[in-house]
């Protein structure tokens, strides 16, 4: 016999997880209840439904335990019993009732989650992570039950092991802030772990010296950042990559001169690297031999993988050395590889510019009006990257 109950029931187990479990009808098995205790448990279950929804979980707790009273072997009455008892701050008692529950459904939607959420706020991570595991097992794909296993890892002091889960996790909600922010703290962990092995192994390794570098590149503190660098490059002067770290920092400090020294070193152990070039063509552009400049743009922008600041610097190149149709077609080959901001801004003056010298008043106007729909961001030019 199949008894038909309606359940709209709300769970929030952390501060940034909600799960509905259930909207709608559900075919719920029932073996031994008499059609009229079906009906009542359906009652109680609706009743404890709007509780829910109300946020008043002392009162669905009593209606989820009569409609179990009425319907003994009804998993779903156990499982919202279990959903109340959670909301209320008692997870043990959640965990006993969804147990029950799993008992008599084992393959029910979402019940391992909550109990691996309950086991978790219960402090039994090992149960917290059996239970999450299995309702992976059961639906691969449920992001919230690769977060929370995500989160019983990171508790048990296991980044590696949480790593994997919330990667999978951001793969199916690229833009969940929540995710990410758990995902970017267990790499984070990793990376730290890493790092003090390092210095542990050999603390003035190049290594350590690019890590410092790094991190001190990250708070701004360039001085600090060129130091290190600087360090690293003396026990590893054939690594490409560190000539490019040093002189993206030459270029925050303005220290243009420094800046291409690096750059042509950095092409010189990896010829035609095209970031290499980039910098080389957007620092002559801007500061030094425009025609040069243009020369090495030319060769970054088919090589780069987001060639619009690219196509940005060579448009206006060629403004300034009076290529001005080139230089039209470069900005708008900008303006059609999906830009920053910045960089569209730069696009729409420099086409306004460029319009106005070329007596095209409507295509000016027109480049106005687009670049007047741009919000000013203050962005600093030294961090577009290519």
């Amino acid at each position: 016999m199949k008894l038909r109950s309606y359940l709209y029931l709300q769970f929030f187990g952390a501060p940034f997880i909600s799960y509905v479990l259930i909207t709608g009808l559900l075919l719920v098995e029932s073996v031994h209840p008499s059609f009229a205790q079906e009906v009542q448990a359906a009652q109680y279950l609706r009743d404890g439904s709007e509780a829910m929804h109300a946020g008043r979980f002392a009162d669905a707790e009593k209606s989820f335990r009569a409609a179990i009273t009425a319907a003994p072997q009804m998993p779903d009455a156990h499982m919202a019993l279990g959903l109340a008892l959670l909301r209320e701050g008692r997870p043990e008692e959640a965990s006993s009732a969804l147990r029950k529950a799993i008992e008599l459904n084992p393959a029910a939607e979402g019940v391992h989650l909550f109990l691996g959420i309950a086991e978790y706020q219960s402090n039994r991570i090992d149960a917290a992570r059996t239970a999450l595991h299995e309702e992976i097992l059961q639906s691969p794909k449920n992001t919230e039950a690769l977060t929370w296993l995500g989160i019983v890892e990171l508790a048990a002091g296991n980044p590696e092991a949480a790593a994997e889960p919330l990667d999978e996790a951001a793969k199916l909600a690229p833009d969940d802030a929540d995710v990410l922010d758990y995902r970017a703290r267990a790499h984070s962990l990793i990376a730290n772990e890493s790092y003090s092995r390092m210095r542990q192994i050999d603390p003035d390794s190049w290594h350590v010296h690019r890590a410092l570098g790094q991190a001190a590149a990250e708070m701004g503190n360039s001085q600090e950042a060129i130091k290190e660098y600087q360090a690293a490059i003396a026990k590893q002067p054939k690594n490409a990559d560190l000539y490019e770290a040093l002189g993206t920092e030459y270029q925050k400090t303005s220290q243009f001169d420094k800046a291409i020294n690096l750059y042509e070193s950095e092409l010189q152990l990896s010829p035609n690297n095209p970031v290499a070039l980039y910098n080389l063509g957007r620092i002559d552009v801007e500061q030094k031999s425009t025609a040069e400049g243009v020369t090495y743009l030319e060769k970054a922008v088919p090589l780069l993988q987001h060639p619009a600041p690219g196509f940005y610097y060579l448009g206006l190149g060629f403004a300034k050395l009076g290529r001005d149709s080139e230089a039209v077609t470069a900005l708008q080959k900008s303006l059609d590889s999906a830009p920053s901001d910045f960089i569209k801004r730069g696009a729409y003056f420099q086409l306004v510019q460029l319009y106005k010298r070329m007596n095209k008043p409507d295509d000016a106007a027109r480049a106005l009006g687009e670049l007047e729909k741009i919000k000013p961001d203050g962005a600093d030019t030294t961090s577009e990257h290519p």
